[in-house]
């Protein structure tokens, strides 16, 4: 029930029925916010039997009226009037779970792909949407999160009386609208409350239908995003998972079984295991790396969903999706558990971290009440406990418990770090965004460097990149580490004419999104033709420069940012010549079936010809 501000009164004596029902089944208040149309905040009472919304202003009207429920958590301060509110992104806990959810996509060549394993179904390739449950209900739409079968119908559903629509049971018309600007606002798919008690067999006859489509698989939806529903089981990649699925929401049909988040644990069981032994199989972890990606979004079919696992104990997971927050403890529980049936850590109790992105939520249509990025949960491990992680045999000190830079580590770049240590044997290596010294470290410990400088714009990657140096016992006069911008830097440096052989560039994120892709390439342009100077005049040298922004990788199929180094070398007056294009380490997963949308990072590797006389 929704309350408006204009009826206060109204809305305490029907929030005071809700907390005297709560607080006699013992049951905390929660308080959350997520995207949607209404302007208002919830407190939830985490109960199956009943719930109330009650907008801020009513909140605060208990604070000030009701001294008594003060002692009760609210914290209104942090409320903003104009948030906005979706009970449905409340965890499973607090939702009533007495449906079954199902989504009927158009038959056509998109649905053909989803068949085939695309993990991302958008609002457009939607034709009906149904919601079945024992007591009537008259949802709107299916909850933000929840679990839904994917189908394919024998027909297409048509929104002037297509499948499903009938006298007792018209639908409802739920336009679409994504999350993102520019949606087709003119689609429109129907959504069906299915319910026992009814006079007429159109309950029994859209539960048919749905029973007799072509299953595609089982996914997570949501109503605020425009990806509405993120896939976790295709029924072609695990069809005895599907069946066993099926049979379960068929006994739930018949009142036979109750719903709860075993279906879920029970397809988040499987797909981790599946990314634990593709990994296994890249032989990570090893003697030589302890650190590396265990989950990685839809390249391990868990949209939305990474996992890092730092020095073989902690696991940080990173949630970027809507159904994350919303499933976290079941996503924690079946984390824990893979864990556990892992050959390398049967014995070792692995401590997981959450942190999520706002910024990525709130695409998703999700916020949450604490602003800025990289959010976790409280522990008590203390912010400075470091954590030392391997990869390829040179050790870093992490801090995955504390906030800043120095929270974790960057396993995408291993095999290029590789690759260019091989290159730098009794060389001068320039390490430019050094962050925690990588590439510098991989230059002296595996490559034989004569030297290397590593630059980075922040005291804390700095201080990161000099303990990792005598972590690793280097000798301080063949590394050196500076905190500077490094634009300026390499001002500085082509001034006093200094060169180096073999230089890496490996900048942050300039590029989040096309709309900033032209002013990012003036950077990325100006940054590379400055580094191209700085490469041995006489002999030439090695560039090997990265983007990890997707919008520039993906662009021209990655020949964009080529093109750009180019036009850079152009105005240094300097040759180069492509010698490798490479992408993220292969723990980094890419579904085929959505490749290049996953693809984000580029490092290419260049020669530099010898300054023309």
């Amino acid at each position: 029930m929704k309350i408006s501000t204009g009826n206060i009164h109204a809305a305490l004596i029907i929030a005071m029925n809700s907390f005297i029902r709560a607080r006699s089944l013992k049951a905390p208040m929660i308080v959350s916010r997520t995207k949607t149309s209404q302007s208002a905040f919830a407190v939830f009472f985490s109960t199956t039997s009943g719930r109330s919304i009650i907008n801020k202003d009513t909140l605060d009207s208990f604070n000030r009226n009701m001294p008594w429920l003060q002692k009760f958590p609210f914290d209104t301060a942090k409320f903003s009037s104009t948030s906005e509110v979706d009970s449905s992104s409340m965890s499973s806990m607090t939702r009533t779970t007495n449906a079954l959810h199902t989504v009927e996509v158009l038959r056509n060549k998109q649905s053909l792909a989803f068949r085939e394993g695309s993990p991302l179904i958008f609002s457009g390739s939607i034709a009906a949407t149904y919601s079945e449950s024992l007591e009537k209900s008259e949802t709107e739409d299916i909850p933000t999160g929840a679990l839904v079968a994917v189908v394919v119908g024998r027909k297409i559903p048509t929104l002037d009386g297509g499948i499903g629509k009938t006298k007792n049971n018209p639908g409802k018309k739920k336009k679409i609208s994504g999350s993102k600007k520019g949606g087709d606002d003119k689609a429109a798919y129907l959504h069906h409350n299915i319910f026992d008690g009814s006079d007429e067999n159109d309950g029994q006859k859209l539960r048919d239908e749905i029973n007799n489509s072509q299953l595609i698989g089982y996914g997570v939806y949501n109503p605020h995003s425009m990806y509405r529903v993120r896939m976790l089981c295709h029924e072609t990649v695990h069809p005895k998972l599907t069946k066993e699925i099926r049979l379960v929401r068929k006994q739930i049909q018949r009142g036979e079984k109750e719903i709860k988040d075993d279906i879920l644990h029970q397809i988040l069981g499987r797909k981790l295991i599946d990314a634990m032994y593709l990994r296994v199989a890249m032989n990570l972890p090893s003697d030589m790396t302890d650190t590396y990606r265990l989950v990685n979004g839809e390249g391990d079919g868990l949209s939305g969903l990474a996992v890092d696992v730092l020095g073989g104990s902690t696991a940080i997971v990173m949630s970027s999706a809507a159904w994350c927050e919303i499933h976290k403890e079941t996503i924690k529980s079946a984390l824990a558990k893979t864990l556990k049936q892992h050959p390398s850590y049967a014995n070792v109790d692995v401590d997981i971290i959450w942190r999520n992105t706002p910024s990525r939520l709130r695409q998703d249509g999700y916020e949450i009440m604490i602003e800025g990025d990289g959010l976790r949960d409280k522990d008590d491990k203390g912010e400075q406990l470091a954590l030392v992680a391997m990869e390829s045999s040179v050790k870093y000190l992490t801090y995955p418990y504390s906030d800043g830079q120095k929270t974790g580590f960057y396993c995408d770049q291993r095999e290029n770090r590789l690759m260019f240590a091989e290159l730098c044997d009794n060389k001068r290596i320039l390490d430019l965004c050094c962050y925690n010294g990588g590439f510098a470290l991989n230059a002296i410990i595996r490559g034989h460097a004569a030297s290397a400088t590593g630059v980075d714009s922040s005291q804390d990657a700095v201080d990161a990149a000099i303990e990792n140096a005598s972590l690793n016992g280097v000798d301080a006069k063949k590394i050196s580490f500076v905190r500077d911008d490094i634009a300026a830097f390499m001002k500085t440096a082509i001034e006093g004419a200094e060169e180096y052989d073999v230089i890496v560039l490996d900048p942050p994120k300039l590029a989040p999104s096309l709309s900033s892709l032209d002013k990012a390439s003036r950077k990325y342009h100006a940054l590379n033709r400055d580094a191209i100077n700085l490469i041995n005049k006489e002999q030439g040298g090695l560039l090997l420069t990265c983007t990890c922004s997707a919008a520039m990788t993906q662009k021209d199929g990655g020949q964009y940012f080529l093109n750009m180094v180019n036009g850079a070398a152009l105005s240094a007056k300097r040759r180069v010549t492509l010698l490798r294009v490479c992408g993220a380490a292969p723990c980094h997963t890419q579904s085929p079936a959505c490749f290049p949308a996953g693809s984000y990072l580029t490092a290419a590797l260049f020669h530099v010809g010898p300054a023309c006389s």
